[in-house]
Parts: C-alpha cells; sequence; structure tokens
C-alpha cells in the first residue's frame, strides 16, 4: 500500500528499510534511504509507527538471542 503520494513509498518498502537497519531506524533517515525527501507530512506519522514496529521487534528479536546464548 503506498503510504507517502509525494515519495510513491510503500509500507513493503519502508518497512524493509528499517528491518536492514536492524533496530536502528530514524523517521529521518527513511525518506533519502528510498531516494525521496519529506514534503506534506501527510505519511510521518504512519512511517513513525513502522519505525517504532520494526525497531521493537528488532530488540526483541536480538534479547531472545541473549537468551538462547546463554
Amino acid at each position: 500500500m503506498i503510504i507517502c503520494a509525494c515519495n510513491r513509498l510503500s509500507d513493503t518498502a519502508v518497512r524493509n528499510h528499517c528491518e536492514t537497519a536492524a533496530g536502528n531506524a530514524r523517521v529521518k533517515n527513511v525518506y533519502p534511504a528510498l531516494g525521496g525527501q519529506a514534503c506534506c507530512g501527510r505519511c510521518a506519522r504512519t512511517i513513525r509507527e513502522i519505525v517504532r514496529e520494526t525497531n521493537a521487534a528488532a530488540l526483541a528479536g536480538a534479547k531472545a538471542e541473549m537468551r538462547a546464548a546463554a
């Protein structure tokens, strides 16, 4: 689904970028990493939610790996 009409960014592209960042994704880095720039701002809330979700999932995965290794 397209979440940013100005830059034609899909939720899948944003999630893939955030997952690649391995818990260090930042909203301000999403636009340039995907070849765009912040414009009208209508997508910022959705991108922020995706960043939070993927960062939390990466953190949970890292904690699970540490527990398994212990």
